[in-house]
């Protein structure tokens, strides 16, 4: 069967798609939200809480047992809690000001800034591809911040640019020994879990939690919790299981140029030229980011999508 229609690559292959397609709708689905009332804050913790119920649910089927040693789940707390908060909230609420195709394109940096941290930190060697892809990534980054016709409110560019600089070292925490050990399925619970303590907290303690939510509103947040975190973070570990870390990692690129036809087709979003040509560069980075290196030895794939 390995030519097979339903052999195991394709299914992979096919895996990952689902999963980058996941991750691509949370913009517009945030944006959606944000039009029926609700804000940033409620909109994380529902998104958190649902994610939550639904790897348990998982779990549960799966008999995949939930306890975790004190240590792992002091981690998990620290991930969920500050970590997974901090990128979430930088990236949904840079979606008040930016199109959410510009907010998922600006994010996308994030590999860029991993190569660069590796460097940085943990004297990781700069292979060619990499220099080339630092390189595409910043005048990537220039290009979308230049001014041009399009208006560009530059509090989105920050909130999503911290977003993508916060990822990158969430995804080196992840691929530290002790992390990797931790069970993929059960870390994400908990992460979702404590994040939505953390951020529950927040918007009680800054008055911005919303009680009465509209139903349309509720139903957005759902298909977050849903399909754009649950079923796209499981979809992914399954398939990069299958196809490995290498191929996954470049079918998982393709959430940017989904992401932009999400935006255009659902929330009329136009870039300017300028911002055209960022993202052209910006996912042309993420791709040579993705090609086989020594590096994809050390941060696996499978956890660092885990808290998109």
């Amino acid at each position: 069967m390995k030519n097979g229609i339903f052999s195991i690559g394709i299914k992979g292959e096919l895996l990952v798609f689902l999963s980058a397609m996941g991750f691509a709708t949370m913009g517009v689905l945030g944006k959606m939200a944000y039009s029926y009332g609700l804000n940033t804050t409620t909109l994380l913790f529902l998104r958190f809480f649902i994610a939550a119920i639904i790897l348990f649910l998982v779990s549960h089927i799966l008999k995949r047992p939930l306890m975790l040693k004190l240590k792992d789940g002091l981690i998990a707390f620290g991930f969920g809690f500050i970590g997974y908060n901090l990128v979430s909230f930088c990236y949904f609420y840079s979606l008040n000001f930016i199109p959410a195709s510009l907010t998922a394109v600006i994010f996308f940096t994030y590999p860029i800034f991993v190569t660069l941290f590796s460097f940085v930190f943990f004297k990781e060697k700069l292979t060619p591809n990499k220099i080339l892809s630092l390189i595409l990534g910043s005048v990537g980054i220039l290009s979308i911040v230049s001014p041009g016709k399009a208006h560009i409110d530059y509090r989105g560019i920050i909130f999503s640019l911290l977003g993508g600089i916060l990822y990158a070292f969430y995804v080196l925490g992840l691929s530290l020994p002790r992390v990797k050990k931790i069970d993929s399925v059960k870390m994400s619970f908990y992460t979702n879990i404590f994040a939505a303590l953390g951020m529950g907290i927040a918007a009680i303690v800054s008055n911005t939690f919303i009680y009465r939510i509209n139903i349309f509103a509720l139903s957005y947040a759902a298909l977050i919790g849903i399909f754009a975190t649950s079923v796209a973070m499981l979809a992914l570990f399954a398939g990069v299981k299958r196809i490995g870390a290498v191929k996954g990692s470049i079918i998982a690129n393709m959430e940017i140029v989904i992401a932009c036809i999400l935006g255009a087709v659902f929330l009329n979003e136009k870039m300017g030229i300028y911002q055209l040509m960022g993202a052209v560069l910006i996912i042309t980075s993420a791709i040579m980011v993705s090609l086989p290196s020594k590096a994809l030895k050390k941060v696996s794939l499978e956890n660092s999508f885990e808290v998109k």
